[in-house]
């Protein structure tokens, strides 16, 4: 129970964390701190979406205790944004706090979920997938932030599609998650190949070793997540 509530949990917080926050949202905490509403917007999508996710009317005030910390976590983040490593320090502390919760409201209160949820390793599945499209767009971002690696001009915009490149790489991740959980991966040597021959006749060096560094981290991100939830989902 403790093992589905933490997923439950994790998915909440991919959802409320990645899908429904704005740019805007992002910028304002970013600049303001705990002075920015959008944070205090934020908190409250958090503690709704925790609530929610748990399948439990009682789990109230364990995703309060999230919300909550949430809150004070970003706003730290938005105080020290320019440390290197500070978005992922900031996920990982939002992780830690949903385990503990998780686990804390398990001993205190237990958890009970509806009949119709799905298994364990069906839930596992379905946060990888969650996982490798939006959220992994932004951790593919804080590397690159990090790694100071910045993204080259092109010279003529009109030649590129706006935010293909994010799509493709939401459509590539997806496809190779898929292959990996079905051990097909065969395919995901078709897909890398395939790829590399549409930037075969790129001329530009700095952006073909920017594409090139994009696309072995995304495929590295998708490869990883599907092996792992494919071998947990065995384990739980």
């Amino acid at each position: 129970m403790i093992v589905k509530l933490i997923i439950l949990q994790l998915l909440a917080h991919l959802v409320s964390d990645f899908y429904l926050q704005t740019e805007k949202s992002c910028s304002s905490k970013a600049d303001n701190a705990y002075k920015s509403v959008h944070l205090y917007i934020h908190a409250s999508i958090t503690f709704a979406c925790a609530w929610l996710f748990s399948m439990n009317l009682g789990f109230w005030w364990a995703a309060l205790l999230i919300a909550v910390l949430h809150l004070l976590i970003d706003g730290l983040k938005s105080v020290f944004k320019e440390v290197k490593g500070a978005f992922f320090m900031d996920q990982l502390l939002h992780c830690i706090v949903i385990a503990a919760v998780s686990v804390i409201y398990c001993k205190v209160q237990g958890s009970a979920f509806p009949g119709w949820l799905p298994a364990t390793n069906v839930l596992l599945w379905s946060m990888a997938f969650v996982f490798c499209l939006r959220p992994t767009n932004f951790i593919i971002k804080a590397i690159f932030k990090d790694a100071a690696i910045s993204i080259p001009g092109t010279g003529d915009e009109s030649q590129s599609l706006p935010n293909a490149g994010r799509v493709i790489g939401n459509v590539e991740r997806a496809l190779t998650l898929v292959f990996v959980l079905l051990g097909q991966y065969e395919a995901i040597g078709f897909l890398l190949a395939a790829k590399s021959l549409l930037r075969f006749r790129e001329t530009d060096s700095v952006k073909s070793e920017y594409v090139l560094v994009g696309t072995l981290l995304s495929f590295a991100f998708a490869i990883l997540l599907g092996v792992a939830a494919k071998y947990l989902g065995l384990m739980v």
